[in-house]
C-alpha cells in the first residue's frame, strides 16, 4: 500500500526533503548536499538515493519537486544554479526509479513556497495568493483559484524582474537593469544604502563597515538612522511599486511576504503600507499583507500539496 508523499526542494546548495503522510502530514525532514558538478548529472540519482535511506519507492504515491528556475507543464526550462537546461525531470525520475505508478510533478521552487503557505502556513484559508520572497534575489509565486500560475514559459511569478527603478538603474543578474531584484531584496538594500551613504553628509553607524548586511540597515533604521531609514523607505517604495502592479493585475486575497528580509517583521509591512495605498487609490482600499510563517520548510509543504 502506498502509504506516503515526498516533498523535495532542490536548492543550489542543499535539498530539502519532506516526508508526509496521504493527509499531508509532516512525518520526517531531513537535507542533502547539492551535487552540482558536470552541470548537475547526478542531482536526481543523489534523491532517488536519499529518499531509499528512508522508505521503499512502492510506498510512495507522489513526489514533489520545486526548483530553482521556471517550469512549464511539469518541463523544467532553465536552472542556472544547478546546471541543468531544459530537462524533464518527472520522466528522467520515474526512469531512475523505475515506479511507473508514483505521481511526480514539479514546481517552480518560489511558486511552491507560496503553495506551501496557502496550504499549510499564513495563506492558509486563500485561494488567491502572491508570495514575495525577498533574499539575495527576490523570487515570487502566483496562485489563482488555488491553483500555481506558471505561463507559457514558465516564468509567471519571476516577480524579481520586474523593472521598477529608472533612477540607479542597477544591473541584474538577468542581464537586464532596473530590476525589483535590484533595489528591494537583501542585495538591493544594500545597494542603495551605499549609494546614500555617499549622496548624504549625514553621520551614520553604517560608515563604519566597508561591507555590511541588510539586516544592518533594518537594525540602524529602526534605531533611527536617517540614511538606513531613507533607505529602507526607497526599497520599499520600490517593493509596493511593483506589489500595486501585481494587485490591478491579479487582485489577490493576501500578500505574504518571505525569504530572510522579512525577519525585519511588521516594520516591513508598515513600510510597504505606507507607499501601496498610494499606488492602488482609489479601486483598492485593503489588502491583507503578512509575513510567511513556514520558514525554510514552505518549499516541501508546497511539494507535497502539489501532489495532493
Amino acid at each position: 500500500m502506498r502509504e506516503y508523499i515526498v516533498g523535495v526542494d532542490v536548492g543550489g546548495t542543499n535539498i530539502k526533503f519532506g516526508k508526509f503522510d496521504l493527509e499531508g502530514e509532516l512525518l520526517e525532514r531531513w537535507s542533502t548536499r547539492t551535487n552540482a558538478n558536470n552541470n548537475g548529472e547526478s542531482i536526481l540519482s543523489d534523491i532517488a538515493n536519499s529518499i531509499t535511506e528512508k522508505m521503499k519507492f512502492s510506498e510512495i504515491k507522489g513526489i514533489g519537486f520545486g526548483v530553482p528556475g521556471p517550469v512549464a507543464n511539469n518541463m523544467v526550462l532553465h536552472c542556472v544554479n544547478l546546471g541543468w537546461a531544459e530537462k524533464d525531470i518527472a520522466k528522467e525520475f520515474s526512469d531512475i526509479i523505475n515506479e511507473p505508478d508514483v505521481i511526480i510533478k514539479v514546481a517552480n521552487d518560489a511558486n511552491a513556497a507560496a503553495a506551501g503557505e496557502m496550504y499549510k502556513g499564513i495563506a492558509k484559508g486563500y485561494d488567491n495568493v502572491v508570495l514575495f520572497t525577498l533574499g539575495t534575489g527576490v523570487g515570487g509565486g502566483i496562485i489563482v483559484d488555488g491553483k500555481l500560475v506558471e505561463g507559457v514559459q514558465g516564468v509567471a511569478g519571476e516577480l524579481g524582474h520586474i523593472q521598477v527603478d529608472y533612477k540607479h538603474y542597477f544591473q541584474c543578474k538577468c542581464g537586464k537593469k532596473g530590476c525589483l531584484e535590484t533595489v528591494a531584496s537583501a542585495t538591493g538594500i544594500v545597494n542603495i544604502a551605499k549609494v546614500n551613504l555617499k549622496k548624504y553628509k549625514n553621520q551614520s553607524p553604517l560608515r563604519r563597515f566597508s561591507n555590511f548586511s541588510a539586516k544592518k540597515v533594518f537594525d540602524y533604521a529602526k534605531e533611527g538612522d536617517f540614511i538606513a531609514e531613507k533607505s529602507i523607505d526607497e526599497a520599499m517604495r520600490y517593493l509596493a511599486t511593483a506589489m500595486g502592479s501585481i494587485f490591478f493585475s491579479i487582485n489577490p486575497e493576501i500578500i505574504v511576504i518571505g525569504g530572510g528580509v522579512s525577519y525585519a517583521g511588521n516594520y516591513i509591512i508598515e513600510k510597504i503600507e505606507k507607499y501601496y495605498y498610494d499606488k492602488v487609490r482609489p479601486f483598492i482600499t485593503h489588502t491583507n499583507f503578512a509575513l510567511a510563517t513556514l520558514g525554510n520548510d514552505a518549499g516541501i509543504y508546497g511539494c507535497c500539496y502539489l501532489i495532493r
